[in-house]
């Protein structure tokens, strides 16, 4: 009888050490990003960062900023670019990702302190202005294995496009400028982890200086806007062209633009020639948070 006791114990004490749970034990995460063509640049100036943000409860416990490797492991039909490695607890998670290109760490087109709010800088000129955006729900189990890799799968959360029209040599001069009278919302900040915008401006009007001739047109402005994931968008604005005597010299009262996330649209707008006599009265109005150049 006290042998029997004896092996019921052992067999007690044993399932036991099976199922100990040790809080502070680390996983390791390695963390691949899925990136398209889309992500090949032509502008050596420039190289593509990455910033990785991990979430948990709703409140960001790491954050990881870094320039990518350009060396890729290709698959037949993505392209994988290894990212980083984490070290987490079990638990669960987001990553949410960002990925942009600079120059050097410290000179950003966006701002990404925080990926639930990135915004676009302002009064930021010649600056490469295309990002991608990644979002991955991550579960570390605390029986799992001690390795696991996860794939952050990338994709533009811009869409861009171009105005071009006609205009008459004779009535231009070096410091033309158009502006840009939006109608509804434009937005401004964008959540990584919603993919959505969560920030607009209403009715906000945008100043384009210098404008350039390409081949037979010239070009009144070209733009990236941020779009809500999987969803297509309406812009509806008004252009007035002036020069620097301070006359309106063109005007198209109503464009609208189709729009949708990683595609660009290039628009020929046809203006009306006012001539010299309309002179701009008084100053601009409107809340401008950024001008685009």
């Amino acid at each position: 009888m006290c042998g029997y006791i004896f092996i019921l114990l052992l067999v007690s004490c044993h399932q036991k050490d099976e199922g100990i749970y040790d809080p502070d034990q680390s996983y390791k995460v390695v963390v691949n990003g899925i990136i398209d063509s889309l992500f090949e640049n032509d502008n050596t100036d420039v190289l593509p960062h990455c910033i990785v943000s991990v979430i948990r409860n709703n409140v960001e416990v790491q954050q990881h900023s870094f320039f990518i490797e350009t060396t890729a492991v290709r698959s037949i039909k993505d392209i994988k670019y290894p990212l980083l490695e984490l070290n987490l607890p079990s638990g669960e998670y987001y990553l949410l990702a960002w990925i942009d290109y600079r120059i050097t760490e410290d000179s950003p087109y966006y701002i990404t302190e925080n990926l639930r709010s990135v915004r676009m800088k302002s009064e930021v000129a010649g600056m490469d202005k295309k990002a991608y955006a990644a979002v991955l729900p991550l579960t570390i189990f605390p029986d799992g294995p001690i390795e696991q890799i996860c794939n952050l799968d990338f994709y533009s959360p811009l869409s861009s496009y171009t105005l071009t029209t006609d205009l008459k040599e004779e009535s231009l001069d070096e410091r033309m400028t158009a502006i840009l009278t939006y109608k509804g919302y434009l937005p401004i900040a964008y959540d990584v982890l919603s993919g959505r915008c969560v920030a607009s401006l209403a009715n906000p009007t945008m100043r384009y200086d210098g404008i350039q001739k390409e081949r037979d047109k010239y070009i009144v402005a070209s733009d990236c806007l941020f779009m809500n994931k999987g969803k297509t968008s309406s812009l509806d604005m008004g252009v007035t062209i002036g020069n620097s005597k301070g006359g309106i010299v063109y005007h198209a009262p109503s464009i609208s633009l189709s729009l949708e996330a990683a595609r660009h649209i290039t628009k020929h707008v046809e203006m009306a020639d006012l001539g010299e006599s309309n002179i701009i009265d008084g100053e601009i109005t409107g809340e401008i948070d950024i001008i685009i150049n």
